[in-house]
């Protein structure tokens, strides 16, 4: 073949704990293999690993729900590790004529190795280590890598790897230690599928291939890191990136969460960052005000962004001209119940936080989602945030992970305002009231919270109401 020739492709492993259950452990995995197809139609192939270390292997062009027969019969009860691959080759790098030496995974003399992703620098790579590679598949730079300078350690696995320029998802077996599996990945994805019944665990790049049933444990490994799983169950863990300095970026309205919010992360030593959204909401002004007076109080600098989006969305009363704020039952209602909802404000917020926090170096971002107003305010629940946090490395560039906090994400506004008497904050400086009148407005959903939770602290409210 010619050129260089780049895996986009499914991986898949199994670590068997029951070898007595090879043929039930086979199926399930075939069934695997074929959901794989989705990433990948090209070719596939498995290579399995004995309990004495030796290896025996499948490998074809097409897919493997076509050739079955192929794959029946591979598993004995010597089997313990299995490494497989479904590709799909990139339309950048199409061959014609393609043959079985090209088709993953790849056996190094100890280590056999499957690959998602793209490795940019092989030829580098290939130099740099002075190794020689069987095909001109960039995946195929690695097995002789690893046989020339890895002893299993996980250290040494993180320092190898971070020479790699470009996205990966490996799945290895070693030959020498056929009683675990490694799994190391940068961004592209791997869930992994414990089966107690069946006495297997089972690797695979989108949860969908394993077709669990609610009784399976199924977990996604995080991305950027490397994870070491043995036949006893036994997890070992390193991370890819080394712990970064603590710059982040607070999603700042001038009020009481996101003002106790950045207070916190500042006295934790983190380096903070505001950052205020004026999108014509009918509280702009006051907002502003009060965000830039924090901003000096607390001695940190500010970003603001102006934005038309929410006028041309619509829909909430909380922009100028937008309808009357509701009001009812003292606030109380309006506290409880999200009248005042702005269709995506959070997601949006945050994906202009996490773009500016890639942008200009930020280590995280941050905001003042809490517990209470999670109560009503569906993009205030802690679980949006830990979603929104494991999305965070699909959306940034290769090695560029960025963490998304909240420091009061588990606490109600009474506590809130507690732990920022405690810490010093500028409380009195913050602005909550849906309004933009010259005082709070003592009625709607916010001031509501705010005096009560002033009240149940036996604090008197630095802030003026009308009412």
């Amino acid at each position: 073949m010619h050129g260089r020739l780049k895996a986009v492709c499914s991986v898949s492993g199994v670590l068997i704990l029951k070898p007595e259950n090879y043929k039930k452990i086979e199926k399930k995995f075939i069934q695997i293999l074929k959901k794989a197809e989705d990433r990948g139609r090209d070719s596939f192939g498995v290579i399995i690993i004995n309990q004495d270390g030796t290896t025996k292997s499948v490998k074809s062009l097409g897919k493997p729900s076509l050739q079955e027969e192929k794959l029946y019969g591979i598993f004995d009860e010597k089997s313990r590790v299995v490494i497989a691959n479904n590709r799909a080759e990139p339309t950048t790098e199409y061959v014609k004529q393609k043959t079985i030496d090209d088709i993953q995974p790849f056996e190094g003399d100890r280590y056999v190795v499957t690959h998602n992703g793209i490795i940019a620098n092989d030829i580098e790579l290939e130099k740099k280590f002075q190794v020689i590679r069987k095909t001109k598949i960039d995946s195929a730079v690695i097995p002789p890598i690893l046989d020339k300078y890895w002893s299993g350690n996980l250290e040494e696995l993180k320092n190898l790897l971070n020479n790699i320029k470009g996205s990966f998802a490996f799945i290895i077996g070693d030959k020498k230690r056929p009683d675990r599996i490694y799994i190391a990945q940068n961004f592209k994805p791997v869930y992994m599928m414990y089966d107690s019944e069946l006495g297997a665990i089972f690797f695979t790049s989108l949860d969908d291939y394993f077709e669990a049933s609610p009784f399976n444990s199924v977990i996604k490994l995080d991305p950027y890191s490397i994870v070491e799983v043995t036949n006893k169950l036994q997890i070992n863990k390193v991370e890819l990136l080394d712990k970064r300095n603590k710059k982040v970026l607070v999603i700042a309205s001038g009020g009481l969460d996101s003002t106790v919010a950045a207070t916190y992360l500042l006295r934790q030593g983190y380096e903070v960052t505001l950052l205020h959204f004026n999108y014509h909401h009918k509280a702009e002004e006051k907002e502003r005000e009060a965000v830039k007076k924090i901003s000096e109080y607390l001695q940190v600098p500010l970003v603001e962004i102006n934005t038309d989006l929410f006028k041309i969305i619509g829909h909430t009363t909380l922009l100028k001209g937008g309808g009357e704020i509701v009001k009812d039952r003292q606030g109380e209602e309006g506290a409880e119940f999200a009248h005042e909802w702005v269709p995506a404000r959070n997601l949006i917020f945050f994906s202009v936080a996490l773009a500016l926090a890639e942008a200009y170096g930020y280590d995280a971002i941050a905001s003042g989602i809490n517990l209470e107003e999670a109560g009503a305010y569906p993009d205030n629940e802690m679980e949006f945030v830990r979603l929104f946090a494991k999305l965070s490395p699909y959306a940034t560039g290769p090695n560029k992970k960025i963490d998304v906090l909240m420091p009061v994400g588990n606490l109600v506004k009474h506590e809130i305002v507690k732990l920022g008497v405690e810490i010093g904050a500028p409380l009195h400086l913050t602005w909550s009231c849906y309004e933009g009148g010259s005082k709070h407005c003592g009625k709607c959903g916010p001031c509501y919270m705010r005096k009560m939770a002033f009240r149940i602290n036996g604090l008197i409210d630095p802030v003026e109401y009308e009412s």
